[in-house]
């Protein structure tokens, strides 16, 4: 959605993204649609930015329009200067709680991503309010970056934004979630591959089978990188043994690689 933004508007670049909804996910299983749609519609402009209206389509066997993705994508001619996050506990980023058990997310059933998405390597601290997680960015070769790759955005390091939450809901209420919207996201400086970094989440709102939550994405003296508000998942017992399925699938292939 960024890249074709930003191909149709020189002189532009990527800042944010408001109104951002997840409808139905394109899963790549071997049955997925062959062919995706992008509309995009200018919506709003200024003197510094713009802001287009996308979204992504396919039509389903009967012919009939299936939604995707939507959001307005914001496009400025400078990003604002990045700002500054304060409070944070050292001690805690460099060590962690004492008291935590380290949990495995991409290996116990949590997550469900595959190498390329695993930048999350510890838990610091959860607690009913929020967490922090220690990240490392993935280096993913080019060659295996796909259509889309990184750019002005990097999508392998983007969805901890969300897989934050789905840790986040999983320690809490051993029950799993998938992403459904966000309010608004600003990126204020790419982070590069093989950095580490830092997640910071704070709940806003924790219902039976709902929660929300704003995140940041900094560095270890605080330097914003991405800041994320009024992001939503959906949660549901029956994702579960999903998940914990596709973990163990994916556990195995992995080891198989290994053992070749």
């Amino acid at each position: 959605m960024v890249s074709v933004c930003e191909d149709l508007c020189p002189g532009y670049r990527f800042f944010a993204y408001d109104n951002y909804r997840l409808y139905k996910g394109v899963v790549f299983d071997g049955k997925q649609t062959e062919h995706l749609a992008l509309d995009v519609e200018q919506i709003a402009s200024s003197d510094a930015d713009l802001t287009l209206q996308v979204k992504v389509w396919s039509t389903n066997q009967k012919g009939f329009r299936v939604n995707h993705y939507i959001a307005d994508v914001i496009l400025v001619k400078q990003v604002t200067v990045a700002p500054q996050l304060s409070g944070l506990d050292s001690d805690i980023m460099t060590n962690g709680e004492p008291s935590l058990e380290t949990t495995a997310p991409y290996e116990n059933g949590t997550l469900f991503h595959g190498p390329s998405f695993q930048s999350i390597q510890q838990v610091l601290d959860i607690d009913e309010k929020g967490l922090m997680l220690r990240c490392n960015a993935p280096t993913i070769a080019k060659d295996n970056q796909g259509q889309f790759g990184v750019s002005s955005t990097n999508p392998f390091v983007d969805d901890v934004l969300y897989q934050a939450m789905l840790v986040w809901v999983k320690i809490n209420s051993n029950k799993g979630s998938l992403p459904s919207s966000a309010k608004r996201y600003e990126q204020y400086e790419l982070i590069p591959q093989g950095a580490d970094f830092y997640v910071s989440l704070n709940v806003v709102s924790d219902q039976p089978n709902a929660m929300s939550a704003d995140i940041t994405l900094h560095s270890k003296t605080g330097k914003v990188y991405g800041q994320m508000f009024g992001a939503e998942v959906t949660i549901s017992d029956a994702l579960n043994p999903l998940f914990l399925q596709n973990s163990v699938i994916k556990t195995s292939q992995d080891r198989s690689v290994s053992a070749e």
